[in-house]
């Protein structure tokens, strides 16, 4: 896990890909189905599948973050 000094950075870095990041709001909208893959169960530290969750109910991921 990287130390916090590493995630935070003091500017935005500019060697980033700039048209997949201009491009993020078009990767997934509001509504659809998000693909499959599996999770870290935080408790069990094992993976589980994302229908899993979804089955047991409505089910809210962020799958990106812009910090």
């Amino acid at each position: 896990m990287a130390a916090s000094q590493d995630y935070n950075y003091a500017t935005f870095p500019t060697d980033d890909d700039l048209d997949y990041f201009n491009a993020f709001w078009e990767l997934l909208k509001s509504g659809e189905r998000a693909p499959e893959v599996d999770l870290l169960d935080l408790v069990s530290g094992e993976p589980i599948a994302l229908t899993a969750i979804t089955r047991q109910g409505l089910t809210i991921i962020e799958l990106g973050s812009l910090t």
